[in-house]
């Protein structure tokens, strides 16, 4: 075991601190309405309650996984695991 491990850890720790910055820098000029999950499932839900037949016409349930996946993606990069004890 030589001393070169703390320098991994530290280069290691520098490049997640910068993903991570860059990551909350990408949508950070758009509005909530089309890029947060939640609200966008609050809309969708909306629609498929207030117009039934349009929303059913746009296959938007095959949609969902693709619409929502990068922002899923994006939430959990600079996600951590809660320290065990």
């Amino acid at each position: 075991a030589g001393s070169g491990g703390g320098g991994w850890a530290a280069r290691l720790a520098a490049e997640l601190g910068a993903v991570e910055a860059a990551s909350r820098d990408l949508l950070s000029d758009a509005d909530s309405e089309v890029s947060d999950p939640s609200t966008i499932l609050r809309r969708l839900d909306a629609w498929a309650r207030d117009e039934r037949p349009s929303y059913e016409q746009a296959f938007v349930d095959l949609c969902l996984p693709t619409l929502l996946a990068p922002l899923v993606r994006l939430a959990l990069l600079c996600w951590r695991a809660p320290a065990a004890g």
